[in-house]
C-alpha cells in the first residue's frame, strides 16, 4: 500500500490505457534529446497528442534526475525569455516540477507556458508537477524533475542530486497550455495541481 501523496493521480486514472496508448502513438517527433550525459541514447518528444479533442499534450519517456539544490534560483523563467512566469524561485524538495530542454521550450514556445501542468507516470503511479526549470546544460539532457518529484516517483532507490533513475521507463505528459496559477513564493497551492491534473487526464484518456 502507497502512502499518501497529495499530487497522486486520481484512482480513475487509467495508467496502464495511457501507457499503452503512449506507446502507440508515436508518429510526430517535436525534437529529439539525449537521456545522459554521454549522450548514448536520444529520447523523442512527441506532439500526436497536440490536436485532441478537448486536451492538447504533448509526450516522452526518459529517465528521472533529481534537481540538485534546495531553491531553482530562475525556475522555468526560462531563461528569461519565455513571458509571464509567476512562481518566482521554486523549493525543489517541496515542489514537485519537471524540466525541459531549453531549446525545445524556445522553439515551441506557442505550445509551451511556464507553470505547465504534467502528469508524469513512474514507477505504476501517476503524479502531477508543473514546469518549474529547464536544462540549458550541454547536453540539454531530458528527464529531470524536482527532489521531491523523484523521491515520490522512486521512493525505495534513494535518488538525489548526483544519483538517478537510469531506466527509461518515465512517462511525461506535458499540458502545455493549461497553466497553474502561481505567485512569487518558493510552493505552490498542491491542491490546484491535483484538480488541474485530473481534469486534463480525465479528458485525454476518454479521447485516446
Amino acid at each position: 500500500r502507497r502512502d499518501a501523496v497529495a499530487f497522486r493521480a486520481d484512482p480513475a486514472a487509467s495508467i496502464e490505457g495511457i501507457l499503452i496508448a503512449a506507446q502507440a502513438s508515436q508518429q510526430k517527433s517535436l525534437g529529439s534529446f539525449p537521456s545522459s550525459t554521454d549522450a548514448s541514447k536520444s529520447m523523442d518528444i512527441l506532439g500526436d497528442w497536440l490536436n485532441l479533442d478537448g486536451v492538447s499534450a504533448f509526450f516522452f519517456l526518459a529517465g528521472m534526475n533529481g534537481e540538485c539544490g534546495e531553491v531553482v534560483s530562475d525556475p522555468a523563467s526560462v531563461s528569461g525569455d519565455v513571458p509571464g512566469h509567476s512562481l518566482g524561485h521554486l523549493d525543489t524538495a517541496q515542489v514537485p516540477y519537471f524540466v525541459l530542454p531549453e531549446t525545445f521550450v524556445h522553439q515551441y514556445a506557442d505550445i509551451i507556458e511556464p507553470n505547465a501542468v504534467g502528469a508524469i507516470v513512474c514507477n505504476g503511479q501517476m503524479l502531477y508537477g508543473i514546469l518549474g526549470d529547464t536544462n540549458a546544460a550541454t547536453p540539454e539532457v531530458i528527464g529531470e524533475g524536482s527532489l521531491l518529484l523523484a523521491k515520490t516517483c522512486f521512493l525505495k532507490e534513494r535518488l538525489n542530486g548526483r544519483a538517478g533513475h537510469t531506466a527509461l521507463d518515465v512517462l511525461y505528459i506535458v499540458f502545455g497550455t493549461r497553466v497553474l496559477p502561481g505567485d512569487e513564493g518558493q510552493t505552490i497551492d498542491i491542491g490546484a495541481l491535483k484538480q488541474a491534473g485530473d481534469e486534463q487526464v480525465g479528458v485525454l484518456q476518454s479521447t485516446l
